[in-house]
This record gives structure tokens, C-alpha cells and sequence, in this order.
């Protein structure tokens, strides 16, 4: 299912000796309404990471999360 945008922000970093870079954080609307599921992205070089992490004990029993969709385990 795909999941109700909230906000979304892009914050620059200075890098760590590689160079500069920039951090997406985007926040949904958890499946239940009652929270939220956040996707960060960092495109920093050398660090290079992403994860999707959901604020719900319910949803995250019931559901695996990626960018911006919950699929029913």
C-alpha cells in the first residue's frame, strides 16, 4: 500500500573529508494513522545509507516498510 506523504526536508552536510553532500528525510503517515514511518537517505560521499524505520509497534508487526509504501507481511 502506498503511504500518505507527511514532510519531507533535505539538509546539506559538509561531508567527512570526502567531500559535501545532503541528507532526505521524509515522514508518512503510518498505516494505522496513529504515527509515522521515516525514510532517510544519505548521499554523502563515502556514506552512502538508507533506511526506513516505522514509530508503530502495531504496523511494524503487521507490516515491512520501504520509500513511501507498506507491504502486509
Amino acid at each position: 500500500m502506498e503511504l500518505t506523504l507527511l514532510d519531507e526536508r533535505t539538509t546539506n552536510s559538509e561531508g567527512y573529508g570526502a567531500g559535501s553532500g545532503e541528507i532526505f528525510r521524509e515522514e508518512y503517515a503510518c498505516p494505522c494513522g496513529k504515527s509515522i514511518v521515516v525514510y532517510e537517505k544519505d548521499a554523502i560521499p563515502g556514506f552512502r545509507d538508507k533506511s526506513t524505520s516505522c514509530e508503530c509497534e502495531e504496523c511494524n508487526k503487521k507490516y515491512d516498510f520501504s520509500r513511501g509504501a507498506a507491504i502486509e507481511k
